[in-house]
């Protein structure tokens, strides 16, 4: 994306941080309270645009519209270390993935979970946020969450891609 910033770009960038957005802070959350964090089905369209659209608009779409979510919902203190670790994922899993069959998108999607569990443990690992403890008690958490987000995203982006094959041109 950077030096492509087309209408369209811009536009494909915003609707995915709404699809984000919506699916991480107002769609079935589940919430833990030992850490005071939540699971919630917003990395299905991480995967998604970083398969889809490429890492930009994956590391935007998680970063911001998984942020958003936190800001929107009352989870304020999760803002910072939520859009480094989303955006992160998104932005792994769009470079490794992108234009990728199954096998391709899997191992991207690995590598962008295993950034966002990492990510979150480190983080969390402050005191803000519980440290060891509360960081050790969202590891099962977060693997699920990425693993949710992989099951569905990339069979997703599989089926949009043959039924409009032009997609991930879109943001060009």
């Amino acid at each position: 994306m950077p030096g492509k910033l087309s209408a369209r770009s811009i536009a494909v960038t915003a609707v995915m941080v709404a699809m984000v957005t919506v699916a991480t802070g107002f769609l079935p959350r589940v919430p833990i309270p030992a850490t005071g964090g939540y699971v919630h089905l917003g990395d299905i369209f991480v995967f998604f645009a970083a398969f889809a659209f490429g890492p930009w608009v994956g590391a935007i779409a998680g970063g911001i519209g998984c942020a958003l979510a936190d800001l929107l919902t009352g989870y304020a203190v999760w803002v910072p270390l939520t859009l480094i670790a989303h955006g992160v994922e998104g932005w792994v899993a769009g470079y490794l993935g992108q234009g990728r069959e199954v096998r391709g998108l899997a191992l991207a999607w690995l590598a962008g979970a295993i950034c966002l569990v990492g990510l979150y443990f480190l983080g969390e690992l402050l005191p803000l946020y519980g440290g060891l403890p509360g960081a050790l008690r969202e590891v099962v958490p977060n693997i699920f969450q990425a693993l949710a987000g992989g099951i569905v995203s990339i069979p997703l982006v599989l089926l949009v891609r043959r039924a409009y094959p032009s997609v991930e041109r879109f943001t060009t």
